[in-house]
């Protein structure tokens, strides 16, 4: 299978195994907007792009076996606990100024520019260490 492939499964799962129970929870207390759910794949997309930034893509990352399934797998499952977690403050936040996808779509950004951030650090250490190996 294609690595995109692979870490967007391992993306989806645990996205939706929290998005979804979060959403029911909700549902009698906020009116959810189609448009809200896909915000919750942000997170994978700044993912694809540090990992585009720094190795050259998913295909491009060095073969050490540990590496490979370090960026896959962890990676992937992290990023989409955080992305699950992007729809949980329309249950915090009750301000009815701000429109529910304006809350949505922030709190979707802040959590990817903060995956980014602690990743960036990760992923430089990581091409590091596999062009020292080589």
């Amino acid at each position: 299978m294609n690595d995109y492939l692979i870490s967007f499964m391992l993306y989806a799962i645990p996205a939706n195994l929290i998005a979804v129970p979060i959403m029911l929870f909700g549902r009698g207390k906020i009116q959810w907007n189609v448009f809200e759910y896909p915000f919750i794949y942000i997170p994978w997309f700044a993912f694809i792009a540090l990992t585009v930034v720094i190795f050259g893509g998913l295909d491009h990352v060095p073969e050490l076996s540990a590496t490979k399934m370090f960026l896959l797998v962890f990676q992937s499952l992290g990023s989409g606990v955080m992305g699950g977690l992007i729809i949980l403050p329309r249950l915090v936040i009750k301000n009815q100024k701000l429109h529910p996808v304006g809350i949505t779509s922030i709190s979707a950004f802040v959590v990817a520019l903060l995956y980014v951030k602690f990743r960036v650090i990760l992923f430089i250490v990581v091409a590091s260490m596999s062009s020292s190996a080589s």
